[in-house]
């Protein structure tokens, strides 16, 4: 986890340093997705007892010191609007990936949340 800290601090060294050009290219937005994803993917391993939970946990703090750091105040309300939104989608399909009844969908939401899930693990420099 020392990595991570590492990370997140030169993240918000460099934000601080380039805020408006932060703000102006909506990566704050990518930090909103992560948040809703891994808050639903840390939710979900409470929910079914993954070993991961902490993990998920991590990661989610990681974002949401990542989504501070490049959020433009006046944007607060779209930027929760979307993690809320990306939340219940990725719940949505975690909930199919576990309890649905038809095999291809549970592979296929499988797949999906673990392509969702890497596409912001590897924002992070030691995942």
């Amino acid at each position: 986890m020392g990595s991570v800290k590492r990370l997140v601090f030169v993240v918000l060294a460099v934000a601080s340093l380039a805020a408006p050009a932060v703000a102006d290219n909506g990566l704050f937005r990518v930090f909103a997705e992560c948040v809703g994803r891994f808050s639903a993917e840390r939710e979900h391993a409470w929910l079914v007892g993954d070993p991961d939970a902490a993990l998920y946990e991590d990661q989610h703090r990681v974002f949401l010191s990542l989504l501070d750091a490049t959020l433009p105040r006046d944007r607060a309300r779209d930027a929760l609007a979307h993690r809320v939104e990306v939340k219940m989608a990725h719940a949505s399909l975690l909930q199919r990936a576990t309890f649905s009844q038809h095999p291809e969908q549970v592979t296929r939401a499988r797949q999906l949340a673990a392509s969702y899930r890497k596409t912001c693990q590897h924002l992070l420099l030691d995942s």
